[in-house]
């Protein structure tokens, strides 16, 4: 059977992040010609903790520790070390996006629209110890970054490793849309 491809190319543009000068990633963004939109609900149902607005319409997720946002001519990859690394993860996601679309008749579509998270829900569950572990100033920094994809859940060490806030990290794993034996990545 021949691949039929949704985006067999695309023009990248790199960009950086607006607003955060600070910051040392990069974004992506690939100017597609064809409107890719028929496979959001087919991504929908397979990325986890996918967030789909069908009136945009426009899809996020978490792919390979980066967010993404695909619109029916864009695919977009935030908070990418270079262009070449932002270069690649955009090539892989167009494989992905290639691959979902070309196994479509064995996925059922979704048009499930999740909402966004709630920081201080997602920060009532964290230790708020301000231990700083993570990398980051306090737990309710923590817990808006990981709400917008920019840090790892594992990053609360404290909540990974003591058995006190276990439940805890199960209730945080389901919020975020996570199996246990999926790593949620800010960075690889």
């Amino acid at each position: 059977m021949e691949a039929i491809m949704l985006v067999p190319s695309y023009e990248p543009e790199i960009v950086l992040p607006p607003c955060d000068f600070g910051r040392e990633t990069v974004n992506v963004i690939g100017h597609v010609a064809a409107d890719i939109s028929p496979v959001f609900p087919y991504l929908n149902a397979t990325q986890p903790g996918a967030m789909y607005h069908a009136a945009g319409p426009t899809l996020r997720f978490r792919f390979e520790g980066h967010m993404v946002t695909l619109q029916p001519h864009q695919m977009a990859i935030g908070g990418l070390a270079d262009g070449d690394e932002a270069v690649e993860a955009l090539a892989r996601l167009q494989r992905l996006i290639n691959d979902t679309w070309q196994r479509r008749d064995e996925i059922e579509p979704s048009t499930v629209e999740r909402k966004r998270l709630n920081p201080l829900a997602v920060y009532k569950l964290l230790p708020r110890t301000n231990c700083r572990a993570c990398g980051q100033p306090s737990c309710l920094v923590f817990a808006n970054k990981l709400v917008v994809g920019q840090v790892a859940l594992e990053q609360c060490t404290p909540l990974c490793r003591e058995a006190q806030y276990q439940e805890a990290l199960a209730r945080l794993r389901a919020m975020l849309d996570l199996a246990p034996s999926v790593a949620q990545s800010g960075k690889d």
